[in-house]
């Protein structure tokens, strides 16, 4: 199905719940790219409206020819690097995964991944998904670096492998979607939480409960773009600056106002992303 464009940048910053420093902990820009949209020009109108940090999402090895321009031309992006479970099936999956580890080697990545599992849509056989995942959870360990998770319907093994393999950073559930017992099973082995625009949809009640049950200091916030455009705009391209209607939502779960959100993923985030030189200062409001 073809989907509308993604909103414009001036709209959203007109929302009453807009804030400059808001945070978009994944996003994907070469995906946005082959949607038609130049991410360059997106990501200039968004620091230039006062977004704060963006983790740029790599789930192949060849993406990171896109974020690599990307986050020297914007201080406030950091890129990752990974294979997702989509890509698990490539037949030169052990090539790619070196490749994986010659970038992350470099330094300039603040999180390894996306990666996980997905037993939804089984990409690939069991065996080379858990292979895959531990093998970026050791990466984890080796580069001293956070881990991006993927869980589609497989709580129980991503849970099993965490625990054999922690990552000394920990790491994301990324786009949430597990029951809310989950929440506190997957913190108490060192991850944070974090919530994309399907936490919007009228049907999710179960994802709002979870995230009304996150731990304030585990809570994260995303976009997932281009993909989960939030509800009232289901049918459009997702953009980070989208992100502005989940954490309505999340805040409105949580019985507590957009800026306190804000504030808190902003410092979860830099908490878990930042390294030497990065900051992410917040414009002030006026």
């Amino acid at each position: 199905m073809n989907r509308k464009p993604p909103l414009e940048i001036d709209g959203l910053v007109s929302l009453p719940d807009w804030h400059p420093g808001f945070t978009d902990t994944h996003f994907h820009s070469a995906a946005v790219a082959n949607s038609g949209i130049a991410p360059a020009g997106l990501l200039e109108k968004l620091f230039g409206a006062g977004m704060g940090m963006i983790v740029d999402v790599a789930i192949q090895p060849e993406d990171v020819i896109v974020n690599r321009a990307l986050s020297e031309r914007f201080p406030r992006l950091l890129r990752t690097c990974g294979i997702h479970p989509s890509i698990s099936d490539r037949q030169d999956w052990l090539k790619a995964l070196e490749m994986v580890e010659r970038e992350i080697a470099s330094g300039d990545f603040a999180a390894v991944g996306e990666t996980g599992l997905d037993w939804y849509r089984m990409y690939a056989p069991r065996p080379r998904q858990l292979d895959l995942f531990q093998r970026h959870l050791e990466a984890a360990v080796r580069h001293d670096l956070p881990v991006i998770v993927h869980n589609r319907e497989a709580d129980r093994d991503c849970l099993e492998l965490l625990s054999r393999h922690p990552p000394a950073r920990g790491g994301v559930m990324h786009c949430f979607s597990s029951q809310p017992e989950w929440v506190q099973r997957f913190v108490d082995v060192g991850m944070y939480i974090s919530f994309a625009g399907n936490v919007t949809f009228r049907s999710a009640e179960t994802l709002r409960e979870a995230a009304r049950l996150t731990p304030e200091d585990r809570l994260l916030l995303e976009t997932d773009a281009p993909f989960l455009a939030p509800h009232p705009h289901r049918d459009r391209v997702n953009q980070p600056g989208m992100v502005v209607f989940t954490y309505s939502v999340v805040a409105e779960a949580r019985g507590c106002s957009v800026e306190k959100v804000r504030d808190t993923v902003a410092a979860n985030a830099r908490r878990l992303f930042e390294r030497p030189g990065f900051s992410t200062p917040r414009e002030a409001e006026s």
